[in-house]
């Protein structure tokens, strides 16, 4: 299987490594196991004109080819930007052309985090599933309408186009296709040996809950500053309104256009995102954190975290607790 991997300027460095030295631990299983000295995956790395292209952090990276010398390849690998996308996004037209030549010809295309927004350039993902950074899907949706962005899920797949989430899913998507397109047991292989865990399939745990205050309704913004400091009191959303001198639809209606959030969405999504970090740095009991975050129902809490998180306050605790110096945490 031919398989090129994009190398773009402002690209992320660590997402062409981890492509690269992954599907070679691939070759390399796939050799000792079939006693065959023909690689599962023929990879090549190639730059828009060939030349060494700049990447964050400084490095430089040399591809073997430019992209009109590669006329038929079989999986297509685009690289994440991480905090480079605003000024590398021009440059993306630039691959559209290449990108539907080698698509009408059946190639497989994968992305990697942010890459996904120069796959979104050419068209091919209109009317796709897929997904991006959890941070940049806001920005991704409203640039591509046409396509069917998911924030939740680690991994889409649709009429040969695969997406991953943040940067640490590139090596989902990398076991997906080695799993697809090698075998399951070599996947697993490189799984065991790389020490992956491969029981994530939604990124909604890693996601920061997003609290808008880059606008200009200056009356919403003394609220949301006020919601900070009393988000664990009791609340109720119309006498709010009539605290700061709403009426009640009317500032429903502003909060809403200011942040994109209802207020009770806003205030229940402040206090989930203090409880999670109440479930990361302390030993409080998940009872505890429900009556601190201004919850009195610990059930309830728990069904709203799961909703709102995807996995159960207990769970998140399991995987994000950073444990005390020397010591060990409770569970809850």
């Amino acid at each position: 299987m031919h398989v090129t991997v994009l190398m773009v300027n402002q690209c992320s460095s660590a997402s062409i490594a981890i492509t690269l030295e992954t599907l070679a631990c691939a070759n390399q299983f796939h050799a000792y196991r079939n006693r065959s000295q023909e690689p599962l995956f023929n990879i090549q790395t190639a730059s828009l004109d060939g030349h060494p292209v700049s990447c964050s952090g400084g490095l430089t990276l040399t591809p073997n080819v430019s992209l009109e010398q590669i006329t038929g390849t079989d999986l297509i690998v685009i690289p994440g930007f991480l905090f480079n996308l605003k000024p590398a996004l021009p440059s993306f037209k630039d691959f559209a052309p290449w990108l539907r030549a080698r698509f009408a010809e059946q190639a497989a295309i994968a992305t990697i985090c942010t890459g996904a927004f120069l796959l979104a350039e050419s068209g091919l993902l209109d009317d796709m599933a897929a997904t991006t950074h959890w941070y940049y899907v806001n920005a991704f949706a409203q640039r591509y309408p046409k396509v069917k962005v998911s924030k939740q899920h680690i991994i889409t797949e649709d009429n040969r186009i695969i997406c991953s989430g943040g940067a640490s899913a590139a090596i989902d998507l990398l076991l997906h296709i080695i799993r697809r397109y090698a075998a399951p047991e070599i996947a697993a292989e490189c799984s065991k040996k790389l020490l992956i865990d491969t029981t994530r399939r939604e990124q909604t745990p890693y996601v920061m809950l997003s609290f808008n205050k880059n606008h200009e309704d200056r009356e919403i913004l003394k609220v949301q500053d006020w919601l900070d400091h009393h988000y664990a009191s009791a609340i109720n959303i119309e006498e709010l309104a009539k605290q700061f001198g709403f009426g009640v639809r009317n500032f429903k209606r502003r909060f809403k256009d200011a942040t994109g959030q209802t207020p009770i969405n806003y205030l229940q999504n402040l206090r989930i995102e203090n409880a999670k970090r109440l479930i990361e740095t302390t030993r409080m009991s998940i009872e505890s954190i429900t009556f601190e975050v201004g919850y009195e129902d610990s059930n309830s809490f728990r069904r709203l975290f799961s909703e709102r998180v995807g996995t159960t306050p207990s769970s998140y605790r399991k995987k994000f607790q950073v444990p005390p110096p020397g010591g060990r945490t409770n569970r809850a």
